[in-house]
C-alpha cells in the first residue's frame, strides 16, 4: 500500500487552500494545535474520525475523497453528506422539499439557457 497518510494530508491541504484557509484557521475550526495541522498535512499523523467527519462537512465533499482519493468529478462524491442524508432518510417532508428545491433550481437553470431556435 503506497503512503496513505501523505496521500490524505495532500488532499486536506488541497481543501484547504481551495478554501482560502491558513492552517491556523484549520487548526482553530479542528480545535487543535497548529502543528497537529501541520504534521497531518504532511502525513506524520492522521486526524481523529471525529474531525474527519467535520473536514468532510466543512468542506462539503465525502469522506472517500477525504480519505480513499475517490474522484471529485464523481457525481456521488461531490454531493454534500447531508443532502445524501436527506434523500437516504425517513422524513418525507425533509425528502420533498429538497426535491422541490433541485426542481426549482434546474427550472430557473433552463430559464437562463440561450434559446436555440432554428426559425430566429
Amino acid at each position: 500500500m503506497s503512503d496513505y497518510k501523505t496521500e490524505i494530508g495532500k488532499r486536506i491541504s488541497y481543501l484547504r487552500e481551495l478554501n482560502g484557509l491558513t492552517q491556523e484557521n484549520l487548526a482553530e475550526l479542528l480545535d487543535c494545535s497548529v502543528k497537529h495541522v501541520s504534521c497531518s498535512e504532511r502525513g506524520a499523523s492522521l486526524f481523529s474520525v471525529e474531525k474527519f467527519l467535520f473536514l468532510s462537512d466543512y468542506f462539503s465533499c465525502s469522506l472517500d475523497y477525504i480519505l480513499k482519493g475517490a474522484d471529485p468529478s464523481d457525481v456521488t462524491s461531490s454531493i454534500p453528506t447531508c443532502m445524501v442524508e436527506i434523500l437516504q432518510g425517513n422524513d418525507e417532508k425533509e425528502r420533498d422539499l429538497l426535491m422541490n428545491y433541485l426542481n426549482m433550481y434546474a427550472r430557473i437553470r433552463k430559464a437562463g439557457e440561450p434559446h436555440n431556435d432554428e426559425n430566429e
